[in-house]
Order: C-alpha cells, then structure tokens, then sequence
C-alpha cells in the first residue's frame, strides 16, 4: 500500500515538472559569428570582418574586441546590426597575430586571428 502511494506521489511530480517545462521555453540564448576577409595581412593593411547574429536586437551596435594577454579589449571598430548581420573594418600596423571577437552585450562570437606579417 506504502509503495503505491509514493509511486502515484512520483508520477504527480514528474508530471507537473514536465508541464512546467513545456510551458516556460527558454529562449535561445543570442549568438554572433565572425569570419576575417583575410587571414594573413602586411601592417597597415585593412581587414573586413563580418558576421550574422541571432537573438540580437537590430539597430544593436557590436563591438570589435582583441585579446590582450588574459583579458579583451574593445576596439574603436563598431557595427550596428541590420538584417541580423553585421560589417565592420579595422587596420592593424602591429605585426604578429592578433586574436579577434565581436561582441554585444553578454553575446560573444568565438575568435578568429589574423596575422600581421
């Protein structure tokens, strides 16, 4: 008789947590994508870098970002988002490689690198 009960006590819960899920999806979480026009440039040159992104708002500005030891630092180059992508340029005279991402708010692309020869 005891089994019984916690059995149809089980099956309640697992059935309310199942209806609560289905009726609370999360939203996706934002994402961004990044490609470099080139991967290898000579300094000075300059570098188009565009991307798509979804869950971004339009009109949102994303922010070009390079890797700096341990920690990213945003660049002067900026984009707003229109028609879910982006398009943005940036000119690079330190030689060696540099590791790139875009961001915008929490929402970061994964990096890319571009060497500077």
């Amino acid at each position: 008789m005891r089994i019984a009960a916690v059995a149809a006590a089980s099956a309640a819960l697992v059935a309310a947590g199942a209806t609560a899920a289905v009726a609370a999806p999360a939203a996706p979480a934002p994402s961004i994508t990044l490609k470099a026009g080139a991967g290898t440039v000579r300094p000075g040159d300059v570098v188009t870098f565009t991307g798509k992104v979804d869950g971004v708002k339009e009109g949102s500005k994303v922010t070009l970002q390079v890797k700096d030891g341990k920690k990213w630092v945003s660049l002067p180059a900026t984009a707003k988002v229109s028609k879910a992508a982006y398009k943005l340029t940036d000119k690079f005279d330190k030689k060696g490689v540099e590791v790139l991402r875009v961001k915008d708010g929490s929402a970061v692309s994964k990096s890319v690198s571009v060497t500077v020869r």
